[in-house]
Parts: structure tokens; sequence; C-alpha cells
């Protein structure tokens, strides 16, 4: 793994964990705020594993 995919991974999982706690004293706004940029590093990591899994089919295929 490289260095960004592991930044992507720790920040979605912290982020995550920032949503829960402003929903549990009530604040769901901001706590969808972070829930929605947490999805967005998820996206972001999935985007670049499928990336490489594919360029290594691209690779493979030849």
């Amino acid at each position: 793994m490289k260095a960004l995919d592991i930044f992507l991974i720790l920040c979605a999982i912290a982020l995550l964990g920032i949503s829960y706690y402003f929903n549990t004293i009530g604040n769901y706004k901001l706590g969808a705020l972070f829930n929605i940029c947490a999805y967005a590093c998820g996206i972001a990591f999935g985007s670049r594993v499928g990336g490489r899994i594919y360029k290594k089919n691209q690779e493979n295929n030849k």
C-alpha cells in the first residue's frame, strides 16, 4: 500500500468517528457533513485501488 492509501483509510476512520460523536450529541447536520467527507475518502481510496487492479489486468492480458 502506498502512503496516500493509508492516509485515506485513516482519514475515513477518523471522520466516521467524528461523525458518530456529532450524531450522539444531536448535531445531525454536522454529523452528516463529516459522514459525506468520510465517504469521499472511501471513494478516493477505492478508485485508486481499482485503477491499480485494472492496470495489472491490462498488463496480464498482453
